[in-house]
């Protein structure tokens, strides 16, 4: 299952966007535009990894996030955590924002960087005295954008304790949602959280673990509706669902690693391969007769003609980070690009389950 972006997360902050008077030059969803009419406080939640999948399987039929579930639309492609978050908080597709997956690769320094904590992916001891995503990856933020368009507005960004003045806990941010709506102030706030999305990669979807993380998550969320200020509207969102996944160890392919100029980047079940120019041909046929069944394997040229990564002035950047071919997962495997960690759940495929997010609107 492909994007659609003009019915996708990159709409719900064109919507908002629009709504703040600030430009866009994306589609808004009308059921959005109309729950946000002359409403004084907005709140974005953004809980990451909850897929429609996962609500409908862990959920009761009359559960908050199901009843007011108004709509299913798509994340961006790859769906994965960088790539889609940044389209929310930048209003711009990955193929505009240069925000592809996980790890990019930076020819200047000859890095593989793990962009949000900004470090080498294959060799985490190496230092580096600046942020990437600062020297080469800058946007104008979604709360820039609202205070040209509405300087009047207090704006508030709730993330987990990764970050500086971060929150332990999901019902900290709730308890905070719900105060700012309290205040005279007209207000738009930003709630990102990391679960499901933790829980699923070591449980996997099926797991107990991950259905108590959601039925928690619904009790927190309709916990807000029922205690913010009248005049608020709540927007419920996810960057991506995930499937349970079976690995691939792709550093052992001997014959395919040595065809390859540099190692793997981007994201385990978008797989971005940099190939040496005279095994160009014959990596492609080695691959498609290995994994064929399992991964869509696209020249660099397929993927843009194709714009799985939206439409839109191309990052200057994009020719860089993108190698030969992408494999991109259309079945339960993802590529294991590193042996720390055991995943039971992934995304970043072209699943439905990877793609479909809910869009759950409460209005008061």
């Amino acid at each position: 299952m492909e994007p659609n972006y003009s019915h996708s997360i990159l709409n719900v902050t064109a919507t908002i966007l629009k709504h703040y008077h600030a430009e866009t030059p994306y589609q808004t969803l009308p059921v959005l535009e109309e729950a946000l009419k002359d409403k004084k406080h907005i709140v974005l939640v953004l809980l990451d990894g909850m897929g429609v999948n996962i609500i409908h399987k862990h959920l009761f039929k009359d559960a908050f996030l199901l009843t007011h579930l108004k709509d299913v639309i798509t994340s961006v492609f790859p769906p994965t955590t960088v790539a889609a978050t940044t389209t929310v908080l930048s209003g711009l597709p990955p193929i505009a924002s240069g925000y592809l997956g996980w790890v990019h690769y930076f020819p200047k320094e000859d890095a593989h960087i793990a962009l949000f904590p900004n470090q080498d992916f294959y060799d985490p001891s190496k230092n580096f005295e600046f942020s990437f995503r600062e020297k080469y990856l800058k946007y104008p933020s979604l709360y820039e954008m609202i205070k040209r368009g509405s300087p009047e507005v207090s704006l508030n960004e709730l993330f987990p304790a990764f970050r500086e003045d971060g929150y332990q806990t999901f019902k900290d941010q709730v308890d905070k949602v719900i105060d700012i709506t309290r205040r005279k102030d007209q207000s738009f706030t930003y709630v990102y959280w990391t679960e499901p999305d933790l829980t699923e990669h070591h449980f996997g979807i099926d797991a107990y673990e991950t259905k108590k993380v959601i039925q928690d998550l619904d009790q927190e969320v309709e916990r807000m509706a029922f205690f913010v200020a009248r005049g608020t509207t709540i927007v419920v969102i996810a960057d991506h669902g995930l499937i349970d996944v079976e690995e691939v160890r792709i550093f052992e392919n001997q014959e395919l690693m040595e065809m390859m100029r540099r190692k793997p980047s981007m994201e385990a079940r978008a797989t971005n391969f940099f190939v040496k120019h005279h095994d160009l041909k014959r990596f492609k046929e080695k691959f498609e007769e290995t994994y064929g069944r399992h991964f869509m394997l696209l020249s660099k040229q397929e993927i843009l003609d194709k714009k799985l990564f939206g439409e839109g002035k191309k990052h200057k950047m994009i020719d860089q980070f993108l190698g030969d071919y992408i494999a991109i997962a259309t079945s339960n495997q993802m590529m294991s690009m590193s042996s720390d960690i055991k995943f039971l759940a992934h995304h970043a495929g072209l699943t439905k389950d990877e793609m479909e997010v809910p869009l759950i609107i409460f209005s008061k």
